[in-house]
């Protein structure tokens, strides 16, 4: 048998899972160019040297309070190697500890409890701050609106504080193009019905786009409304193929975003093959959650090409760690609950394709929530090999996307 193995568990062991494949099967490992980690040294220099803003400690000179906005665990950003930047940056500025509060910007995924905010943030950090989760139905202020006619509702914590920092991950999207920048604010900390407007649209295809920022309508929307919002500097990683960090970006909630994008698209670029027989695309690191999983295809969109071809199979594999997950915008009952097939993009790469899934902590009802009852689960590789088999033989062609949610097709480097 010939294997490889990829990414696995972001946060739950940051481990490797071997995934076999049978000897007369044409197997291609499509790898991002991938970067290595960066040293503390380096974050350190990001700090010293913002992008389009004054450091963080001139920031704060004269200022009193300080709310740090920061992603939850549906992202790699390793904000406890920032932490202690931004707080001796603070510090420097003359901001007491006891003036400073730390919101977890979950938009409308799940809460983050003291164990996940040990990983996020350092058991010290935890320890010493005032920490609170944002609430996107309560403890929200109106602050107007954006020019697009989206309503920037905004945490009342976030936005009373004196300094507005944001803490964000350099990820595609396959709404506001790359996540990171203004949407640690939109939409992080703000209420469901910002979300709600911000999102349809593109939801529907009218805008939006995985990499795709000029022109995308709802990222300028976020950022007009973190404007609105008074996020005076952003902290931005980009990631590596381990979970890691490859660069950090700290300043202008849109300059220093570009740079950051910049960085991105060279980490993450990827030769990308056409009409496979079958495309394994592994969710590393977006895998806690299996609601995440629909970004697992990022890497396939905005591609004229058929990454895989028809009568083929598109082959999801997510850990999954925390089982199906939570989003208080998309989920069955709430406002904007989609099903796969409905998702603009997704009907046509779906066409003819038989989807599956390997996720070993989901049910099928837990599938079921947001996929067609044609999709198949299984919770033991083999037995997917074992399916696949039905149907491909000898010289199938299979491609391995490693960290698929994160890949980026070399050829729309800028």
């Amino acid at each position: 048998m010939k294997s490889v193995k990829v990414p696995w568990m972001s946060w739950y062991g940051n481990t490797q899972m071997e995934l076999t494949f049978p000897e007369n099967w044409d197997l291609t490992v499509s790898k991002m160019e991938d970067a290595p980690d960066i040293s503390d040294s380096e974050i350190r220099k990001a700090f010293e040297n913002p992008i389009g803003t004054a450091r963080i400690s001139e920031l704060a000179a004269g200022k009193e309070s300080v709310a740090i906005a920061v992603d939850d665990l549906t992202r790699p950003t390793q904000a406890y190697r920032l932490m202690p930047h931004i707080l001796k940056a603070l510090c420097a500025g003359g901001i007491k500890e006891e003036n400073i509060q730390i919101i977890f910007a979950i938009g409308a995924h799940r809460p983050m409890m003291r164990t996940d905010a040990i990983k996020k943030l350092g058991v010290d950090i935890v320890d010493r701050f005032a920490i609170v989760n944002h609430h996107p139905f309560e403890n929200l202020v109106d602050l107007g609106q954006t020019s697009r006619g989206t309503p920037v509702k905004v945490n009342k914590f976030f936005a009373s504080a004196d300094l507005k920092i944001g803490v964000g991950f350099i990820s595609l999207h396959p709404l506001a193009g790359f996540g990171g920048g203004g949407k640690i604010i939109l939409p992080g900390v703000c209420g469901i019905d910002v979300l709600e407007r911000n999102h349809t649209p593109a939801m529907t295809g009218e805008t939006g786009g995985v990499a795709v920022i000029e022109g995308n309508e709802q990222r300028a929307d976020i950022e007009e409304a973190a404007r609105i919002a008074g996020l005076d500097v952003i902290v931005n990683t980009v990631g590596n193929s381990l979970g890691q960090t490859a660069g950090v970006f700290v300043g202008d909630l849109v300059d220093a975003h570009r740079a950051a994008v910049q960085l991105a698209q060279r980490v993450y670029a990827t030769k990308i093959p056409q009409n496979m027989d079958i495309g394994v695309f592994n969710a590393f690191p977006k895998d806690t959650e299996f609601v995440q999983a629909v970004n697992a295809t990022n890497v396939w969109s905005n591609r004229d090409e058929a990454l895989v071809k028809e009568g083929g199979a598109i082959v999801v594999t997510t850990a999954g760690s925390e089982g199906r997950g939570f989003h208080s915008l998309i989920d069955r009952g709430m406002r904007l609950h989609w099903r796969i097939e409905s998702r603009a993009g997704f009907k046509e790469m779906l066409q003819n394709r038989k989807l599956i899934f390997f996720c070993p902590n989901i049910n099928y009802a837990d599938l079921y929530e947001h996929y067609s009852e044609d999709t198949l689960l299984f919770g033991k590789w083999e037995d997917v090999i074992e399916e696949l088999s039905k149907y491909y033989g000898a010289g199938s062609k299979v491609a391995v996307f490693p960290c698929s949610t994160l890949q980026f097709d070399e050829r729309r480097l800028v």
